[in-house]
């Protein structure tokens, strides 16, 4: 049953953890989540060398940028291979930003 379940994820959007799970949705990228941390939470910059920088699954997990990589690889979602390494990043899932997005 796990193997089912397993196989049947995802990758569904971009997270980062500092402290909890912090995400926005498909295409946003980590630097619009990191923005919007300092924006909304007010976060200085310096502080958030601390965040790591990963995705989040169909079932909820947050999982980092190599654990990613072979989900999605697995679920066929991967479009490219940014880094040429087993190491994933929403560039490799998603082509376009969200309009009016911060960058």
């Amino acid at each position: 049953m796990a193997e089912d379940r397993n196989s049947a994820r995802r990758i569904v959007a971009a997270a980062v953890y500092y402290g909890a799970v912090i995400s926005l949705p498909p295409p946003a990228r980590h630097h619009t989540i990191l923005q919007s941390m300092s924006i909304t939470m007010g976060i200085d910059h310096e502080q958030m060398g601390e965040a790591l920088q990963g995705f989040l699954t169909s079932d909820g997990q947050y999982v980092n940028r190599v654990e990613a990589f072979y989900i999605a690889y697995k679920a066929g979602q991967l479009k490219r291979n940014t880094s040429g390494r087993p190491e994933l990043f929403s560039e490799d899932l998603w082509d376009d930003e969200i309009p009016g997005q911060l960058k």
